[in-house]
């Protein structure tokens, strides 16, 4: 977890049933649908797709469709996604998937979350490579242009056939390409945005809100100084920071942010992964 990728056959058989093209089509009038058409590694103007010609159509062109959030709009999925959160204590989304034979929807990139892609139907190839321009990347620090010419790393080729499972790391470039002389390749791409230190950071605000020496106002001459070694900011600096590191230590307050990390929250509206 967090640091290889891992591909299993069959071990999606159960979901087959569940990621299909007349399934994918029947989610495209369901209110409030978020439906993104992509060709090539870019987004296609065009309307959403409707039914199951217009889908087709735009599937004749070499675009995939994208139904993004889909577990808001199938009890299967929503099922899904909830084991998923009970299993890794964090937000999850399922992205459904559908890409015309010899094809690419999304180019080289990387996800801040942690992906398991399930192939329910046709093939896919899926090139990957480990990611050193932005490791451990976050949402707030994933910039538009990714950088993915200065990347080093050695290739990897899985294949996924029908009924086959393949996890990306967070962070693992990516880029998949439906097989030559098949049906649409239909997938569930499932996001686990896993928890990381920055969320501990954040729930310290709690405490620190309780403490005085972080409660202190800070002197009008600090911050007007433009020196960083004056003996009133070095003692301001070292009364926080031994705070900092009682709270850090407290076993009540790591057990309490672990358990609040743990809780299953929805209220983040993510885009969710891109595969």
């Amino acid at each position: 977890m967090h640091r290889l990728p891992l591909a299993l056959p069959t071990v999606g058989n159960s979901l087959q049933a569940i990621g299909t093209w007349e399934l994918l089509i029947a989610k495209l009038i369901a209110p409030s649908i978020d439906i993104m058409v992509v060709r090539q590694g870019q987004r296609y103007p065009c309307q959403a797709p409707m039914d199951s010609a217009s889908a087709q159509a735009l599937c004749g062109i070499g675009c995939t469709i994208v139904v993004r959030h889909a577990e808001r709009h199938d009890h299967h999925l929503a099922d899904l996604a909830k084991a998923f959160e009970a299993t890794f204590r964090a937000p999850v989304n399922i992205h459904m998937y559908a890409t015309p034979p010899d094809s690419h929807g999304f180019s080289w990139h990387y996800d801040a979350e942690d992906v398991f892609i399930f192939q329910t139907a046709g093939r896919k190839e899926y090139l990957l490579r480990k990611n050193t321009v932005n490791p451990w990347p976050l949402e707030e620090t994933i910039p538009e242009d990714m950088r993915y010419e200065r990347e080093l790393m050695p290739l990897m080729r899985v294949l996924l056939d029908a009924g086959d499972m393949l996890y990306i790391p967070c962070g693992y470039w990516h880029r998949a390409q439906a097989v030559v002389g098949t049906e649409n390749a239909i997938s569930l791409a499932v996001g686990v945005m896993s928890r990381t230190a920055v969320d501990l950071f954040d729930s310290l605000r709690n405490d620190i809100l309780q403490s005085l020496a972080w409660r202190q106002r800070l002197p009008i001459s600090e911050l007007t100084s433009t020196s960083v070694d004056s003996a009133e900011r070095q003692y301001l600096v070292a009364q926080l920071s031994v705070e900092l590191h009682r709270m850090l230590n407290n076993p009540e307050f790591l057990t309490r942010s672990f358990e609040t990390m743990g809780k299953l929250a929805h209220e983040r509206d993510r885009t969710g992964p891109n595969v």
